[in-house]
């Protein structure tokens, strides 16, 4: 695995789904490489300077976008000589993705005025209307890749459509009258059950349904939960829904609120089994917590002629209480999760909030301990590895965070990159470290 150093737009270093190729794009050149050894295998021009990159399912074709101009071209890797253009026109473009089949690319366009499924193969178009704009999450491919869920607001009334991607025909349409308007919705991992919430506090409440019996089959809310103020863990209740990440085993469902908590919903009984807050103040009350905290260690040599660059390390804490650092209120207008992600064996939970910008709360779920990470900077983003629970942690600086179950270290970028973002390779062994203009492919040896 080679360790160059790449020139890219920000971020746009892709590894293809199957983890055979990097995708590379610079200004308006897309280049191909294998990612064995960086051997370049093609180069393709597009028509303008390339704003976003993204591999098809199965890693034969790769689209790139400009928003400005809402054009979108593919490239195919098995026929280099084939290309595909797709323009929005009037309408203009807010998001493209790839359909799960390979075969068809979505677009959505300005406004959110309609959900366009282009088809490379027979080259013509279908459309959705009205989706509804205010929805954060407003469309998913269920885990399979046969059906897509929308969300449609027509006549100021909010539902859910689910269509077949075979044919791209409607097959159901949930009126969801239990809640008062849909702000999102989202796939259990295994297809069985669709989320479906209202975000807003005083009538916040998430349903489930069920895609085998076709029925309603839970529904949590939050103002209905009962707590006992005797209890430490359960003495608060959740306010408004953020949101909503399943367990990888359909087991739970991570549901984050506007008042800094977090609840692990049982998909059983569809109640809170574990609460967490995110206060300010780590103290002792759960002698298995555990605090990283990153420290730079600078040359106390005055007559020392080459002065070295202050050293970053991470170490434990064991004092308390220990104060999280609060962000600057006027930097963000208004603050939510932002990091909810479990561990692809779904063991763990990685936590960040906006209020506190340098922390970063990775919960054992099956004993409700708590790994605290303190860093130096804004953390930009956290990747966990996919075959083993290990966590890539990155903070807009030159170091890079390894967390693997009560254990921390700390390393260097190559040539001191700022890195702002990552993508593990499918394996597990390398990994592909992004930063504003640059990005590099390491072993995971080399980490």
């Amino acid at each position: 695995m080679c360790s160059e150093i790449f020139r890219i737009n920000k971020n746009l270093c892709l590894l293809s789904n199957d983890g055979n190729f990097l995708a590379i794009a610079f200004q308006s050149n897309l280049i191909v490489k294998y990612s064995k050894n960086c051997e370049t295998i093609h180069s393709f021009m597009f028509s303008d300077i390339i704003e976003y990159i993204e591999w098809s399912p199965d890693s034969e074709y790769i689209l790139c976008l400009n928003l400005k101009r809402a054009i979108v071209q593919v490239f195919s890797i098995s026929f280099p000589e084939w290309k595909c253009k797709i323009t929005e026109g009037s309408a203009g473009l807010e998001n493209v993705t790839w359909a799960p089949d390979s075969k068809s690319i979505s677009t959505l366009s300005d406004f959110n005025i309609q959900l366009s499924i282009w088809s490379l193969q027979t080259r013509t178009v279908i459309h959705i209307q009205n989706l509804k704009s205010s929805a954060n999450e407003k469309l998913e491919f269920s885990p399979d890749g046969k059906r897509l869920a929308v969300v449609i607001s027509d006549d100021t009334k909010d539902s859910v459509e689910i269509y077949r991607t075979e044919d791209w025909k409607l097959s159901r349409k949930l009126i969801c009258e239990r809640i008062s308007s849909i702000n999102g919705l989202c796939w259990s991992p295994n297809g069985e059950a669709l989320c479906i919430w209202c975000s807003n506090s005083g009538e916040s409440k998430l349903i489930i349904y069920s895609t085998i019996s076709e029925s309603h089959i839970g529904i949590f809310s939050p103002k209905d939960e009962k707590h006992d103020e005797m209890d430490n863990v359960f003495h608060k209740k959740l306010r408004g829904i953020e949101l909503v990440k399943w367990m990888p085993s359909s087991q739970l469902i991570a549901i984050s609120g506007h008042n800094e908590m977090v609840v692990l919903i049982n998909c059983i009984t569809w109640k809170p089994s574990l609460q967490i807050y995110c206060d300010p103040v780590i103290t002792d009350s759960h002698c298995h917590n555990r605090v990283f905290k990153e420290i730079i260690i600078h040359n106390k040599d005055p007559n020392n002629v080459n002065t070295q660059r202050p050293k970053h390390d991470i170490e434990e804490i064991l004092t308390r209480p220990i104060n999280i650092p609060i962000s600057k209120k006027d930097c963000i207008k208004i603050a939510h999760f932002d990091i909810l992600e479990f561990s692809p064996c779904g063991h763990f939970l990685a936590i960040r909030h906006q209020i506190y910008p340098t922390t970063l709360w990775i919960l054992e779920i099956k004993t409700g301990d708590m790994n605290f990470i303190l860093l130096q900077n804004t953390i930009s983003a956290v990747k966990w590895n996919p075959i083993s629970p290990r966590l890539l942690i990155l903070s807009e600086s030159s170091h890079i965070f390894m967390w693997n179950k009560n254990e921390v270290i700390c390393r260097n970028t190559p040539k001191d990159i700022t890195i702002l973002n990552a993508q593990w390779h499918p394996a597990g062994k390398s990994v592909v470290l992004h930063g504003y203009n640059k990005a590099v492919l390491l072993n995971l040896d080399n980490i």
